[in-house]
């Protein structure tokens, strides 16, 4: 298995993610497509043959692509943890490994989002896949399952490697500092985060990655243990998910 792995970022609709991935070889992966085209240009500007689409959950925002990807590459494989509509794929779940011609990703499910979300881990590489159960600075909606699933997804993250480097779904970070600002008015670790962040976005337009040790320390939605999230509860008699659930439901109403 070739190593040398890049990762292309390409920006979709009007907030999403999809990513490349390919190395040294002629073969390329993508994750969570949505527009098509877009992905056809970057994989023929990099003469690049798609081998496989890997879907973290059944949204169309992370799916619609797939049809037309696969019209022109149909020896291209699919891996998803639900069915695409006309499309064969291959059903991915809990635990699972799959071995591609540039890396191998571990499957483990993320429910809470959507029920059969899923998140790919590339170990060897230090890459966390994570859809939309993990953003910068915040967390996904509830939408199919319940916040006790969804805190549980995020504590499953959350015991995983510091040096791992996470590729989210959409770039939400902004709003989500907005609301972090609100709820933990002129706290300074916040203040140094905020910095951080206008100065990525100035330069590259874009909040990810971003390394999971560092958002370890900065996200109460990850971590209610951190710093910020500690001074809160002092004055609030909360369990780890009933602040979960009070921050989630917060954020929906924000």
């Amino acid at each position: 298995m070739a190593t040398d792995l890049k990762i292309e970022i390409i920006n979709q609709l009007k907030d999403n993610y999809s990513y490349l991935l390919h190395n040294n070889s002629s073969f390329g992966i993508v994750i969570d497509p949505a527009d098509d085209e877009k992905i056809i240009n970057v994989l023929e500007s990099k003469k690049l043959k798609l081998e496989c689409i890997f879907i973290t959950h059944h949204h169309s925002d992370h799916t619609s692509g797939a049809l037309g990807l696969i019209k022109k590459f149909p020896n291209a494989q699919i891996y998803s943890p639900s069915e695409l509509s006309s499309l064969k794929i291959n059903n991915i779940s809990n635990n699972n490994k799959v071995t591609t011609p540039i890396n191998e990703f571990e499957i483990f499910s993320a429910p809470g989002h959507t029920l059969d979300h899923v998140v790919l881990c590339d170990f060897k590489n230090k890459l966390l896949f994570v859809g939309d159960v993990l953003f910068r600075l915040g967390c996904g909606r509830v939408f199919e399952g319940t916040i006790d699933q969804m805190h549980d997804s995020l504590n499953k993250i959350l015991n995983l490697s510091d040096d791992m480097k996470v590729y989210c779904g959409h770039e939400y970070t902004l709003n989500n500092l907005k609301f972090l600002e609100h709820v933990f008015k002129e706290d300074i670790i916040l203040e140094k985060v905020k910095k951080q962040i206008l100065l990525e976005l100035e330069t590259n337009n874009r909040t990810i990655p971003f390394i999971l040790g560092e958002e370890k320390k900065v996200n109460p939605f990850l971590n209610p243990n951190c710093q910020m999230s500690s001074e809160f509860k002092k004055n609030n008699s909360f369990s780890k998910l009933e602040f979960f659930r009070y921050l989630r439901k917060k954020k929906d109403n924000f």
